[in-house]
């Protein structure tokens, strides 16, 4: 079955315990794994000091950053400019535990040309999947991250993730999982 035997025939049951989550935007792990658009990136700074400033509230910095979309062009709005833009509203609902608006946004940046296989936003949809109790999208999302990814994706991240999607997917058959450094989604950076 192509590159892997992706899932494993004893599929343990899954514990949902409560994820460790990072409670900040984190800005370095967007930029490596989502490029900065020439289109926007006069605009870069001002995006990433909405996102970071500490006595700003969720709202607040989502209205903000709405704005910046908004003054896109209708054009702009459909390219990696504007996917730039509700990744980091996705992430600042994710960092503030607000799994609906998270994953509305998450979705929807999912819809934006050549992103599906980024690592990033797999392991995101992963996470929200674990954060609602949806074991088969959970399985799926996190082993696109790690199979786009590799384990670098999962640095800094709930252990726990990347011990789950281990146990439903076989090891590559020509490296172990620290060894694999995953797939080329240059293309959805």
């Amino acid at each position: 079955m192509g590159l892997f035997n992706l899932f494993k025939k004893n599929n343990s049951r899954q514990q949902f315990n409560q994820l460790a989550m990072n409670k900040k935007v984190d800005v370095q792990k967007i930029k490596k794994y989502i490029n900065v658009p020439k289109s926007i990136e006069t605009r870069m700074l001002e995006i990433d000091s909405i996102v970071l400033n500490n006595e700003k509230d969720s709202e607040t910095k989502t209205n903000e950053l709405l704005k910046i979309y908004e003054s896109l062009t209708d054009d702009q709005k459909r390219t990696r400019a504007g996917r730039y833009i509700i990744v980091h509203i996705a992430e600042v609902y994710f960092a503030a535990s607000m799994i609906d608006e998270a994953f509305e946004n998450f979705n929807f940046v999912m819809q934006f040309k050549d992103t599906i296989g980024n690592p990033f936003l797999h392991l995101r949809l992963g996470q929200l999947n674990y954060l609602t109790k949806n074991t088969d999208k959970m399985n799926d999302e996190l082993s696109r991250a790690l199979i786009m990814g590799g384990e670098s994706i999962f640095k800094d991240e709930d252990p726990k993730l990347i011990e789950m999607v281990k146990s439903v997917l076989e090891e590559p058959s020509d490296c172990s999982w620290a060894e694999y450094e995953g797939q080329d989604w240059a293309e959805t950076k």
